[in-house]
């Protein structure tokens, strides 16, 4: 019968030892070495240094240290208490086109009051993501969802009030277009 040279548990005929993991060597078979009880301490002489006390006494591997011992990693074990949270990724996608229509349409005062909305709303919906408890998370999505709303509102609004004040002041787009190229006829 093999047995580990490791921990000396007996391994049948099996190529590796079930507790501890080693790979059982089938023509050297040793047993296991006794431990050999810790010597005694010496009392120290009054002429030693605390230094060279230290050094006389036997170092001792702790225990997880020594030769032979193995624990098996836990994979894919979640603590007591962790939480996924859901990604609020149509949040973020909304609230940059928000921002990048903002950018574009910036001729006035609401979609300059939608451009940090819009922000507003991308660092919320970044934060659901990484949010520890689920209360946090429902609160960054609904500051998230919040900001994207008021934000389209306030770049609908301010789309309407530029048509407005073009039609107004030009009767047609193309009499705007025609003045902002320089085409003055």
């Amino acid at each position: 019968m093999a047995t580990c040279k490791y921990c000396g548990h007996e391994t049948g005929e099996k190529m590796f030892c079930e507790y501890c993991g080693a790979k059982v060597d089938k023509a050297h078979v040793t047993p296991p070495m006794p431990q050999t009880p810790p010597e005694p301490v010496q009392q120290p002489s009054m002429q030693q240094t605390p230094m060279q006390q230290s050094m006389q006494q036997p170092l001792q591997q702790p225990v997880q240290y020594q030769q032979g011992y193995y624990q098996q990693p836990m994979l894919n074990v979640m603590p007591q208490g962790y939480y996924t949270p859901r990604k609020a990724v149509g949040f973020l996608t909304g609230n940059i086109i928000v921002l990048v229509l903002s950018c574009i349409f910036f001729c006035g005062l609401f979609p300059l009051v939608s451009i940090p909305l819009s922000i507003i709303g991308i660092v919320f919906s970044v934060k659901a993501g990484n949010s520890r408890s689920a209360q946090e998370e429902n609160a960054c999505r609904l500051v998230a969802m919040l900001m994207l709303i008021i934000g389209i509102l306030f770049l609908i609004l301010g789309i309407v009030v530029f048509c407005g004040v073009v039609y107004d002041k030009y009767g047609s787009f193309d009499a705007f277009i025609d003045d902002m190229l320089g085409n003055n006829y």
